[in-house]
């Protein structure tokens, strides 16, 4: 039996959609017309400023980009951090005043979801394309992380791709980088395999574990993951900005941190939400890149010396 106070009809009336999205840091990029809400998805994490719309009169919401579906605010929740039904209840239940959360497990009977399945097969890309190039990616880095072109038809048309793994190492699939500049801010400039569990993975995690540096990098997108092991130093990316409960704990093993982030406005915002909840368990330290610069974009490894500090640097940055 499920306590009255963490059954979902009840947690539907005192929870808004707005009050879980200002609870996560994302009510300052929506945008009100109406009774409607509008801003980049959450869920994917996408840029599009427009993709995620919230109807704040029936409280449903519903992702026109990466993720192609909505509902309510009990999905929206479940679908942030990926969790069970009674995960669900329970992170609910948090943001609800005055309301306590169950001594015992919560057992909610879960309908069947489609499940993600992983995309094995390696594709042949081609790594000698010019984005990877305008961001000092040379050939051999790019074939290494599996990331290249895609010349054919299918989901990574028109694309950029590099390949994902699981915190194990096993193959995930492929997220693709839109190069149409039109697609990008229309679609969001990534593209991910539906239903890819994207909060239980850090890009890079199985090869960054593989190293015995007490210190590694926070970026936002792949392409900052391999620039910066061209020059020696580990790396994750977050494929977005904000930190799951599972990726905080797959970061329990290095002991200090540094956030290597876009040096845009979403970059700096959210910088300081991602060094309240790490800087429990690690020493974090921040790295700012100059206006308008991503971590990609530092192909002069001087500028990197005075972007990064004095104490990560004594780590081996080269040439």
């Amino acid at each position: 039996m499920i306590p009255a106070h963490l059954q979902f009809a009840t947690l539907k009336r005192t929870v808004s959609i707005a009050r879980v999205l200002e609870a996560r840091g994302w009510m300052e990029r929506m945008r009100r017309r109406g009774s409607r809400l509008f801003g980049p998805c959450p869920v994917h994490r996408g840029d599009n400023p427009t993709a995620f719309v919230v109807n704040e009169e029936r409280q449903v919401w519903f992702c026109f980009s990466g993720c192609r579906r909505g509902g309510d605010v009990v999905e929206l929740v479940r679908l942030l951090d990926q969790l069970s039904w009674g995960e669900t209840a329970i992170a609910l239940s948090r943001l609800t005043d005055g309301i306590r959360e169950p001594s015992a497990p919560v057992h909610v009977l879960e309908p069947p979801l489609r499940p993600f399945r992983p995309f094995t097969r390696q594709l042949p890309l081609d790594s000698n394309a010019p984005l990877l190039a305008e961001k000092g990616i040379d050939p051999a880095t790019a074939a290494a992380f599996g990331a290249g072109a895609w010349r054919r038809p299918g989901f990574l048309e028109g694309c950029v791709a590099v390949r994902l793994h699981d915190p194990g190492g096993q193959p995930l699939g492929y997220a693709g980088r839109r190069l149409s500049s039109r697609d990008a801010v229309r679609l969001g400039k990534w593209k991910f395999p539906p239903r890819l569990p994207k909060s239980r993975i850090l890009f890079n995690h199985h090869r960054a574990a593989r190293r015995s540096s007490q210190t590694l990098a926070i970026v936002e997108c792949p392409w900052g993951v391999m620039r910066l092991a061209q020059l020696g130093l580990p790396a994750v990316a977050l494929l977005g900005l904000h930190l799951s409960t599972a990726q905080r704990r797959l970061l329990e093993r290095w002991p200090s941190i540094v956030l290597l982030l876009d040096g845009d406005d979403a970059g700096r915002r959210a910088v300081a939400p991602l060094h309240d909840e790490l800087q429990a368990d690690h020493m974090v330290r921040v790295a700012s890149l100059p206006d308008g610069l991503d971590p990609d974009d530092l192909h002069d490894s001087e500028l990197l010396r005075r972007v990064i500090p004095p104490w990560l640097s004594a780590q081996g940055l080269r040439q």
